[in-house]
């Protein structure tokens, strides 16, 4: 809680009655965006959060600029808000109204405006960021119900979470309440701003301990002491000492004899003094963009005469070059120029339109189309100044008092409202609608919720999860386990015993985990499914290898009398022994390979699930389809080289996080480090094989460098792959090669250190090395849902939970741990291994027949085109 006043606060009220002012609290959007007094009735409104994150399948609809929001016209040749987006903001309003009915709302987005129509096209995008911006009100409302419950805890009900899910007017998907517990309405950290308030310390409050509640969780807090009042027993803990107070006064003076000298706006814009800044505010030179340095200048505009703005130069580079020349001008000016300069200012405070008789220049920055937006200062003449000043306000206007000047700069804040939206009838903008009470609020679509997932991640994406490429339940079941998809409505009869003792036991969600769900994506998943997939796990839990072929064929297509189809349209798979390992190559059936690597998968239920989709014949289209989904596979290269240019591995640079000598307990600094050295690592050119690799490797491969970089890793074998990357030889001495880790560097990746002991070294690790994850409950041969929820959890134990503090006798659960450790840690349902045991050799038992029966499409590979 901080016990002074903010630089720039409302008026102060008058004293406080319940009866006159309890609800009270402004209407206007933009003043409740702001730090604004307590209002007892309304104690949301310090947690609207400054910088919202519109991202996410929850808010990503309201991710929009004034330049992004479509709108559209209307048959009386007005403008509004595009019907497509309308309809997704009016979805989510509903959902957020419904979400926070217990409490008495703010006024709903709606009433400012987005669903009417506007006069011109400008004036509906910024009257729907306005109402945009009113999403802010509810979604603090729904901050303020989640932390109350985080707070004060109630032990005869269930969490915030669970009054959602279970709501039996309207369950809520629970993967959608995870989504909005990850945005700035959930996130209760202070890594979420938010607005906070100003107390009067001289009355008590009802909602008193909501103030200790708000301090709990450092939402910043204001308290006004007038002059004479000493307060409650409660605000005295807070109020100043003499000390505190002189040393607040010492720095507020301070800060006024500081003040910036480019004028009133230094507070709001903090990009106006740049100490870094190297370049010579005097120099002829044309300034290079403040982003963009040594720039080709032709691409850009000329700048206009006697505009100030030089050749290249962006609006930050501009402002801050003024800000250095003023800050000299300053140190020189006489004491009549300073008070001018000052008087110049005061008058500008008020953001008045300057008359036709001023000597005030303005200058607006206008975007130029054919220079892909890049903004040039322009000059506006008194005549159409008035026509401007309205499309701007006080955080898009800046007044250089030195030398006189005005400059309109939307780009100083895109989403603010420009002071002309009134020019409509305020009846128009914020009609005196009456605000729904909570009874009111219709309960939404419950598809509604599972509808913003699909569209924010895919329609295959599993709710778990907000990877995009990992898909749901029903589809992982059908590619990857061959479940058929025209299985029977009705269970079919399964002979086996141990099966049938198996289902009796058997629980919907834990037979999810055992192929890689975790979500309860279930809804699409009739009971009469449920119970036929129930008895299609049971087969692959409980039966041997050798009995497999008694599993019903309408629930499976790789038994006896496999209906999985051997020709496919587009490609066909050979086999190869390559260096005494089976490849199965995969290689479009007719089209010509457009690329010149050849893929190559070693494990045969990867085949099969190729065989089962329709992913074209493009090879660089499957490879990044497999890449996607953290599947292993090989890109490799027939070439005839020389046996002198391979190299020894000890001529690369060797990357290792070392030995170490006991006793080794690292911090949280250490796994910074390790990080920082896998991120550089992966810049290597042979790291390209940390991707390939699939799996765990796979997924610390794309936390360093993020899936735009995928379509990268399949241009082809780097300059390493020759000299330093495997070498695959097949039965004719022919020779491929590709990218390959060494047994050090795929420890490396995994983070491991090596521990000198008397008795031997020994290895601990950050993350599980292979031989742990190969033999975990996780290891299913894609990232699944499972797998990545296990990810980002061990992601927020290692951030949350490593010690950053040296001890030299505690061990730290979250650290680094043996293998050992790691194979209990990862155990999970061992009967995942004995399904994925039985799929891999069904799979291979399919291919082995196919090469038999149709040797068109599976045939002895000998050599790469």
């Amino acid at each position: 809680m901080r016990p002074f006043f903010q630089p720039l606060i409302p008026p102060i009220p008058r004293p406080w009655n319940p009866a006159l002012e309890s609800d009270s609290s402004p209407d206007n959007i933009k003043d409740a965006l702001t730090t604004q007094w307590a209002y007892e009735t309304r104690p949301w409104f310090p947690l609207i959060a400054t910088s919202p994150d519109f991202s996410g399948a929850v808010f990503a609809c309201l991710n929009h600029s004034l330049y992004s929001l479509p709108v559209e016209s209307t048959p009386d040749g007005r403008y509004m808000l595009r019907g497509d987006v309308r309809r997704e903001w009016e979805s989510l309003e509903q959902k957020l109204l419904w979400c926070s009915q217990l409490v008495s709302t703010p006024r709903p987005p709606k009433d400012y405006g987005y669903l009417r129509s506007h006069v011109d096209a400008r004036l509906a995008k910024k009257v729907a960021l306005r109402s945009r911006d009113a999403f802010l009100g509810i979604s603090a409302l729904c901050t303020y119900f989640i932390m109350a419950r985080r707070y004060r805890p109630h032990n005869d009900s269930a969490s915030w979470t669970s009054l959602l899910t279970n709501d039996p007017r309207c369950p809520i998907l629970s993967a959608w309440v995870v989504e909005l517990s990850r945005t700035f309405v959930g996130d209760l950290t202070d890594a979420v701003p938010r607005n906070g308030m100003i107390i009067n310390g001289a009355y008590s409050l009802s909602w008193d301990p909501d103030v200790i509640m708000f301090e709990h969780y450092k939402v910043p807090i204001w308290v006004h002491w007038p002059s004479g009042i000493s307060g409650n027993r409660i605000w005295k803990l807070y109020c100043p000492s003499a000390d505190d107070l002189a040393r607040a006064t010492s720095a507020t003076s301070s800060e006024l004899q500081n003040n910036d000298a480019w004028g009133i706006q230094s507070d709001s814009h903090s990009w106006l003094a740049q100490p870094d800044d190297t370049c010579d505010p005097e120099s002829s030179q044309p300034a290079p963009l403040s982003t963009q340095p040594q720039q080709d200048l032709s691409h850009f505009p000329l700048p206009h005469k006697n505009s100030g703005q030089r050749h290249g130069e962006d609006w930050q580079a501009f402002f801050a070059r003024k800000a250095l020349q003023n800050a000299k001008k300053e140190e020189k000016e006489t004491p009549s120029e300073r008070q001018a300069r000052l008087s110049r200012q005061r008058s500008a405070e008020n953001h008045s339109l300057p008359g036709k008789s001023s000597r005030i220049w303005v200058f607006e920055w206008q975007p130029q189309d054919d220079y892909n937006g890049f903004m040039l200062r322009t000059h506006i003449t008194k005549a159409r100044v008035e026509e401007v000043w309205g499309d701007y306000n006080k955080f898009t206007r800046v007044f250089d008092s030195f030398s006189n000047q005005w400059d309109l700069c939307l780009a100083l804040d895109p989403t603010s409202i420009p002071d002309g939206d009134d020019r409509e009838d305020d009846d128009d903008i914020m009609p005196p609608l009456p605000v729904a009470s909570p009874s009111e609020v219709p309960p939404p679509l419950p598809s509604s919720f599972a509808n913003d997932i699909y569209t924010y991640f895919g329609s295959g994406v599993s709710l778990s999860s907000r990877h995009t490429h990992i898909e749901g339940f029903v589809p992982v079941l059908h590619y990857y386990f061959r479940y058929r998809s025209t299985a029977p409505t009705s269970a079919p009869t399964i002979s086996f015993l141990p099966a049938n003792e198996w289902i009796k036991t058997a629980k919907w969600d834990q037979l999810r985990k055992l192929l890689g769900d975790s979500s309860a994506e279930t809804g699409s998943i009739t009971e009469p499914q449920r119970q036929c997939i129930t008895k299609f796990i049971a087969c692959f839990v409980n039966m041997k290898e050798s009995d497999l072929n008694t599993i019903p064929p309408d629930l499976w297509d790789l038994g006896p009398l496999p209906s999985l189809q051997i020709s496919h349209p587009y490609i066909r798979i050979s086999r190869v022994q390559l260096s005494q390992c089976r490849y199965y190559i995969i290689e479009p059936r007719e089209s010509p390979n457009l690329v010149v690597w050849t893929l190559a998968v070693l494990n045969p239920v990867t085949a099969v699930m190729c065989l089962r989709r329709d992913w074209g014949s493009d090879m660089r289209q499957i490879a990044l389809a497999l890449l996607q989904r953290g599947i292993g596979f090989r890109t490799l290269q027939n070439m005839s080289v020389a046996p002198h240019y391979r190299r020894l591995l000890s001529e690369l640079r060797t990357y290792t996080l070392g030995h170490r000598r006991p006793p080794f307990n690292p911090l949280y600094a250490d796994y910074i480090i390790y990080e920082q050295l896998r991120h550089e690592f992966m810049n290597r050119p042979r790291a390209r094989a940390a991707f390939l690799h699939g799996g765990l490797v796979w997924r610390l491969a794309l936390h360093s460098l993020g899936f735009n970089h995928l379509p990268s890793v399949l241009d082809g074998i780097s300059t390493e792959a020759v000299p330093f990357g495997e070498l695959l030889i097949g039965d004719g001495d022919q020779t491929y090669y590709d990218d390959g880790l060494s047994e050090e560097e795929i420890d490396f990746m995994c983070g491991t250190y090596y521990i000198d002991h008397r008795d031997g070294p020994e290895i601990v690790s950050w993350w599980p090395r292979p031989n742990a994850w190969n033999a975990s409950g996780l290891n299913v041969g894609f990232w699944s849902a499972r797998c990545e929820d296990w990810f980002q959890g061990r992601l927020g134990n290692l951030r949350e939970g490593v010690s950053r503090m040296r001890h030299s006798l505690t061990k730290d659960a979250n650290g680094p741990m043996t293998s050992t450790q790691w194979k209990r840690s990862l155990k999970f349902q061992p009967a995942t291994n004995k399904i994925m045991r039985n799929v891999s050799a069904a799979s291979y038992d399919f291919m082995t027949r196919a090469s038999i029966g149709s040797p068109f499409v599976l045939h002895e590979w000998a050599t790469i085109e």
